[in-house]
């Protein structure tokens, strides 16, 4: 898959923010509520399809429009408050409640002094094609999803967390700057929005998924044992099985008493402590093999070793026995 295109702006004119909006998110109308106020826009993110994320700040308070959205687009405040006009709702967006936007209607944005937010697009058809996986059947409309997200809710604090480490992480040298990572955490922040948004299906997201033998949990154990290194999200597991993604959660907890994630996780695990175990110490080292199977943060990847096999991976590569 192609990697992350990354976007970093600083402007101090409504020409360039302009610009710098339009470049990775759709055009936009940007004037100041006060004429003389002094301005200035940062804004830092990646496109990494179907998801585009960023974090930006407003030092004034801005008057902004948007004609056609194009995609979904969901707007969390980190700092100060935002008043949204759209679908013929009023939402006042602050730290607690976040906005969400839809393919058609136009968007009247007023932020306050001081804004600073998390802005994430979803591109056409990426939520009704996870919902399908999840379900295991078609969604035929277009999602029609509610016009705010609860950010003190569970769901809702979750996703706001999974978008936060997703901009800060997929950078160069981030967690998930390695698409091992990158591909399930993009998979999550779509599957978490699913559960933090109203929409028609919602209920039945937490309805009891059917039951299948272990026969489909045997092809999807099987993949993932075969070659631990593939992009392997809960989608494609869920592929590889031949059932829904919520069949596919239910088979790993009643069955193996696990996640997917934590069963690939495991399985990249016991694969590096071989390498340790097998490799020489002049001729390797503990960041090299941690990386090989997809573990990019080494301080977190010794830990998660330790307290699996009871000691450091150095210690292990040390070894010769």
């Amino acid at each position: 898959m192609p990697a992350p295109i990354p976007f970093s702006f600083h402007e101090f004119d409504l020409d360039g923010a302009r610009a710098a909006i339009a470049q990775s998110y759709f055009p936009t109308t940007l004037d100041l509520c006060t004429a003389a106020a002094p301005y200035e826009f940062r804004f830092v993110g990646h496109a990494h399809s179907p998801l585009t994320v960023g974090d930006a700040h407003y030092t004034s308070g801005m008057k902004i429009g948007i004609e056609e959205v194009g995609s979904v687009y969901i707007n969390i405040a980190t700092g100060g408050t935002l008043l949204a006009r759209h679908r013929g709702q009023v939402v006042q967006v602050d730290p607690s409640r976040g906005v969400v936007f839809q393919a058609t209607g136009d968007v009247a944005m007023t932020t306050g002094d001081d804004y600073s937010c998390l802005a994430v697009k979803v591109a056409p058809g990426a939520l009704e094609g996870a919902l399908e996986v999840i379900l295991g059947r078609p969604v035929t409309q277009p999602l029609a999803l509610g016009p705010m997200i609860d950010l003190r809710s569970g769901a809702g604090a979750g996703w706001a967390r999974l978008v936060r480490l997703l901009v800060a992480e997929a950078g160069p040298g981030g967690v998930a700057s390695s698409e091992m990572v990158a591909a399930p955490l993009r998979e999550a922040v779509l599957h978490g929005l699913l559960r933090a948004v109203d929409h028609p299906y919602r209920d039945a997201l937490d309805a009891p998924a059917p039951s299948f033998g272990p026969a489909a949990l045997r092809r999807v154990v099987d993949a993932v044992e075969a070659d631990p290194t593939r992009d392997l999200t809960l989608t494609d597991m869920a592929r590889i099985a031949a059932v829904s993604v919520r069949t596919l959660q239910e088979l790993y907890r009643r069955h193996l008493d696990t996640t997917p994630t934590e069963h690939v996780r495991r399985a990249r695990l016991a694969r590096a402590h071989d390498q340790l175990r097998s490799s020489d110490p002049t001729e390797t080292t503990v960041s090299a093999v941690a990386r090989r199977w997809g573990f990019v943060h080494i301080g977190r990847f010794a830990r998660t070793y330790r307290t699996r096999y009871g000691e450091l991976p150095s210690a292990t590569l040390r070894r010769t026995d």
